[in-house]
């Protein structure tokens, strides 16, 4: 099973919290199963291609973060759960993508949406990411 980089390190040091915000599992049918009984809430799996692409959207914007995020930790630029701090226009970016996508499905809010595309099965935890969003910088950052 392959899981992005964001499941493993950003999941934890991101934002500090342990629910990963976004993954991808490749095309094994035994991970999506593991991932369906490991997560928090009800899994809407995307069929509509301007559905997918919203998701994804929002799934891009969390991963550019998240090399940031990991840059910054690797370099120790900051404390690991305020490097997100250090990125304002990447949060917002991640920000902008969550809201924007709310609006077009208020039905996604505390839900995990899972979408396959170019072979490859992918979920973002649109929980995880509002609980995340609500996490301040310290002052001064």
């Amino acid at each position: 099973m392959t899981v992005r980089r964001i499941d493993v390190l950003a999941a934890a040091l991101l934002f500090a919290v342990s629910s990963p915000l976004s993954a991808d599992y490749g095309t094994s049918t035994t991970a999506v199963s593991r991932f369906r009984r490991t997560a928090q809430g009800e899994v809407i799996h995307l069929t509509k291609p301007e559905d997918i692409r919203q998701a994804s959207t929002v799934d891009q914007a969390i991963v550019a973060l998240s090399n940031r995020v990991m840059d910054c930790v690797q370099r120790k630029l900051a404390p690991a759960s305020e490097c997100f701090c250090l990125y304002p226009q990447e949060l917002s970016r991640v920000r902008s993508a969550y809201e924007r996508t709310l609006r077009q499905h208020p039905d996604w809010k505390n839900k995990v949406v899972s979408y396959t595309l170019e072979g490859r099965t992918h979920a973002v935890s649109f929980g995880g990411v509002s609980r995340q969003l609500q996490r301040k910088c310290p002052q001064g950052k």
